[in-house]
């Protein structure tokens, strides 16, 4: 009596197995990771993601038949004649498997392999081995080998993070799977079984000899001659270069969406649950950046800065909805020489804003009743007790202000005015509503608080100053507007988190102060010819500059400084000191104006709407500006009803004089020249006034009159003062580092032409020049006018 053999113990053991099983039915690709597309407001793909599982799906029809036959012949070389289970490969490596006492054989096919890929576990027990050659033995049944074949290459994974055959083709050759040759078809056919061992770029020999017993097994198989055999195996490797990481489009905001939605509970209870949310679960990601602004929001900071000096970063958003509409975090997030290129400055580089925080100091104040024409002492410096110990404030450069109005402190940056501001209102009360209009880093009650002596992030500012664009209304900043699953269904909606920070006359009349920064104060570079409000800020040592501005359309911060946060923007670092009104301020005005080029204009709130009236000045005298004012000195000013000059300027307009006075030449020396003007304008007197160098007189003072004082006099009588000058608005302007056009209109403002020479900088460094920025003038600043100011701009 015969013993039955291993292969008829084994076909009853599959036989039993497989009657317990129903009909299977094609499984696809199984449960593998789908791929996540992130998409932009516009509907364009900002990014894919996924986990280890990249694959592009390839039909049979599109693969080499030398491909098939390599991958038949060194994995399944009785793939076409078995029905799903090759009973004496298996019954080889049972018998190996058995003798040994453990699993070191498989003997799987091509088929059982398949569904080991999609719908089995990696296990080698018995068992599971009897099961999956059950399930093939099923699957073959409804499948043609053909069929079977395509889902094979489609989930079989070939190293180097390549699932499928069409990543690997363009993974390791940068071809499409019907271009490769027979070397490359073997080379591939040889990774499969072990590819990190045979990897071509990690091991080129083992992956040769690889490739070798494949051509070999072809040849054994007559599937391909001996001749073509050699001819492949000696083919040098020619690979693709290494491919880099995927690149995103905007990766600053896409790495921010997904930190944040790694972090977000609602994708999945666990760390596990969302990654594999977001890198398998083949999500349709809609987010608020706008393509249009965020290239705007580039190409502005690469037209002002310098590619080897400071960084910049810039965050928008719409105060209306608080959608992020940009974001640059850094110069470029793939530098691969760049030990901090990843690193999000407009999310994560918390850096001290100094002045662009005086806005929340306005609105605590305006919140306590103080008024924006409430005059506030100035001077230098001042000296603030606190529970620490004196706080000892200076203005920037030492200037020295005379008393003045809150609306001019903030106008001109003050920061003695701020100082006291703070001390009256309370660092409590500012730090609360700072918190509240949208800065969410840690802040503590202190009062240098005032001068943004502690850090925030640019993504904070531009939502902050949102609150005072939308009438005092805080929206969360919001990245991602909605999630789709794989099939359609809406998973996940963003819910803005509102908050009412302040009322609505307060952030309206803080807008007033801030138009009139960029009218006429420190952020006039920022000017784009609508309405704009914002503020200037420059850290201790010039560490950091800042430019923060609204429209009622977007809110913006611009960042600039070097990322590693030590080094001061001053020369020989940068052409110039670095100031929140100098490039921050010109990115800011070159970002808004394309980012809003399509927009109509908004409506900003001005002090006008707070019961004040808008007047001419002669900011020389302090008169009302005349016809015959020059029209440099005349500044348009918005000032309460009963402070509004009366008297038109006598010096420029002889006919403002009024029959007044004892008829005795008043003493006006040592007086300012507003001052002196008024006094003798109230005796009745007329004034015409000489510039003369005063030595280290302040501009403007009066050292000399005739007559002189307490001379005999009929009203009417001229006096001529002799004034500390140069006369206002008769010299030449700095204008180094700014933009043609806004040198153009600062020259023409102080009723000067100008002649611009279209020359590139004679700087060796073409990388260094700046197009459109003037790199030379003449006369040179300080001097008087000889004739047209010329200035040399950058092609």
């Amino acid at each position: 009596m015969h013993r039955p053999t291993l292969a008829a113990i084994l076909a009853l053991g599959l036989f039993a197995v497989s009657c317990n099983l129903q009909p299977l039915e094609d499984p696809g690709i199984g449960d593998l990771g789908l791929t996540t597309v992130v998409y932009a407001a516009d509907g364009s793909v900002l990014a894919e993601w996924h986990a280890e599982e990249n694959r592009v799906l390839a039909s049979y029809d599109e693969l080499p038949r030398h491909l098939i036959d390599a991958v038949v012949a060194i994995e399944d070389e009785r793939f076409w004649q078995h029905p799903g289970v090759d009973l004496q490969g298996v019954a080889r490596a049972l018998a190996a498997n058995l003798e040994s006492g453990e699993v070191l054989q498989g003997g799987s096919t091509i088929t059982q392999q398949y569904l080991k890929n999609v719908l089995l576990t990696a296990e080698t027990t018995v068992d599971r081995k009897l099961t999956e050659a059950a399930l093939a033995l099923r699957l073959e049944e409804g499948l043609s080998k053909e069929e079977i074949l395509e889902r094979y290459f489609n989930t079989v994974y070939f190293g180097g993070g390549a699932y499928g055959v069409g990543v690997a083709a363009a993974h390791y050759f940068g071809k499409k799977v019907q271009d490769l040759t027979v070397a490359e078809s073997a080379l591939l056919a040889g990774l499969i079984r072990s590819p990190s061992v045979t990897d071509p770029y990690r091991a080129p020999e083992a992956a040769a000899e690889r490739r070798r017993v494949v051509l070999n097994k072809m040849v054994e198989l007559g599937w391909l001659d001996r001749a073509a055999a050699e001819e492949a195996d000696a083919e040098p490797l020619r690979l693709a270069p290494p491919r880099p990481p995927e690149h995103a489009r905007y990766p600053y905001f896409t790495e921010e969406v997904k930190r944040r939605l790694l972090d977000d509970p609602a994708l999945g209870a666990t760390p596990t649950d969302r990654y594999n949310a977001l890198f398998r679960g083949g999500l349709r990601i809609h987010t608020t950046i706008d393509p249009h602004t965020q290239e705007s929001a580039e190409a502005a900071v690469a037209a002002v800065l310098q590619e080897d000096g400071p960084s910049a970063a810039v965050a928008a958003v719409d105060p209306r909805t608080g959608y992020v509409l940009a974001l640059v975090g850094g110069r470029d997030f793939y530098a691969e020489d760049d030990p901090v290129a990843q690193y999000n400055l407009a999310t994560q580089g918390h850096r001290q804003p100094g002045s662009a925080f005086k806005p929340f100091v306005l609105a605590a104040a305006l919140e306590e009743g103080i008024g924006l024409n409430d005059v506030i002492p100035a001077g230098r410096t001042v000296s603030i007790a606190t529970s620490s110990g004196p706080w000892q404030v200076e203005n920037y450069g030492g200037a020295t202000f005379p008393d003045m109005s809150v609306l001019e402190g903030t106008v001109f940056s003050v920061n003695v005015v701020y100082a006291r501001l703070m001390d009256r209102v309370g660092p409590v009360r500012v730090m609360d509503l700072a918190r509240a209009a949208g800065i969410a880093s840690p802040l503590q009650p202190f009062h240098a608080l005032a001068l943004g002596a502690q850090e925030v992030t640019p993504l904070e500012l531009a939502s902050a100053f949102g609150t005072f664009a939308a009438e005092g209304i805080n929206i969360q900043p919001i990245l991602v507007t909605s999630i789709e699953n794989s099939e359609g269904v809406n998973v996940w909606e963003a819910v803005p988190v509102v908050t009412e920070a302040m009322p609505r006359e307060v952030a309206q009349r803080v807008t007033a102060a801030l138009t009139e920064v960029v009218q006429r104060g420190t952020g006039s570079q920022a000017r784009i010819g609508r309405p704009v409000a914002g503020k200037t800020g420059t850290s201790q040592e010039h560490r950091d500059a800042w430019f923060v501005g609204y429209t009622p359309e977007m809110a913006a911060s611009v960042w600039v400084g070097y990322p590693e946060g030590l080094i001061e923007m001053v020369p020989p670092a940068t052409p110039f000191t670095v100031t929140g009104g100098t490039w921050p301020a010109q990115i800011w005005a070159a970002f808004a104006a394309s980012a809003l080029d399509s927009t109509s204009y908004g409506r900003l709130a001005t002090v006008d709407e707070q019961g004040l009236v808008s007047v001419e000045v002669d900011l020389s005298t302090g008169f009302l500006a005349g016809p015959f004012c020059p029209r440099q000195h005349v500044q348009s000013l918005r000032l309460p009803a009963e402070s509004v000059p009366t008297v038109v300027c006598p010096i420029h307009n002889p006919q403002g004089v009024v029959e007044a006075g004892s008829g005795v030449v008043p003493d006006v020396i040592g007086r300012d020249l507003g001052s002196a003007a008024s006094t003798l304008v109230a005796d009745g007197f007329e004034a015409r006034v000489e510039w003369v160098d005063g030595g280290g007189l302040p501009q403007g003072t009066v050292f000399n009159q005739l007559p002189s004082p307490g001379f005999p006099a009929q009203v009417g009588t001229l006096v001529i003062l002799t004034v500390a000058g140069p006369e206002p608005g008769s010299v030449v302007p700095g204008l180094l580092g700014f933009p043609a056009d806004h040198a153009v209109s600062e020259l023409d403002g102080l009723g000067m032409s100008a002649q611009v020479v279209i020359e590139a900088e004679s700087d060796p460094d073409d990388a260094a020049r700046r197009p459109g920025v003037v790199w030379k003038q003449d006369p040179a600043p300080g001097t008087p006018p000889a004739g047209p100011v010329v200035l040399w701009v950058n092609p």
